[in-house]
């Protein structure tokens, strides 16, 4: 199966950026998933933007109807994420410690700084080049 775009999780993202009465949020939330599909048990999301604390709650809810639909592997698109901080790791590594697979691909500057500062690197998390490697 291979999906642009994922009928199953983009519901539990579009109310998570609405808000439960509908309000819209400031659109850097909305922003940070460029782009979304599935190949069989895997999930491949394409970042961008800042992601902290913050912006970062789409990104989990995401994951998290990702995981409850049957999705075991994650690969993340990387390339385009200009800040990020514990908000991002928490929610990659949480879709880790529940026993699924994780590769980053072609993490950007700022994903790197983030993974040497926090020690990340030791979790033995898979990384690749390209996005095109992860998906092999």
């Amino acid at each position: 199966m291979n999906t642009a775009s994922p009928s199953h999780i983009l519901p539990t993202l579009t109310r998570t950026i609405s808000g439960p009465r509908g309000n819209a949020a400031p659109s850097r939330h909305a922003q940070i998933v460029a782009a979304c599909r599935t190949h069989g048990d895997t999930l491949v999301i394409a970042l961008q933007g800042e992601i902290d604390r913050f912006t970062a709650a789409p990104l989990h809810a995401m994951l998290t109807s990702a995981a409850a639909f049957g999705h075991t592997r994650l690969v993340i698109d990387a390339a385009r994420i200009t800040f990020c901080d514990c908000g991002f790791l928490n929610a990659v590594l949480g879709w880790r410690r529940r026993g699924r697979r994780l590769c980053l691909a072609a993490c950007s500057p700022a994903v790197e700084r983030l993974l040497h500062a926090t020690r990340a690197t030791d979790h033995r998390l898979a990384r690749t080049a390209t996005l095109e490697e992860a998906l092999l």
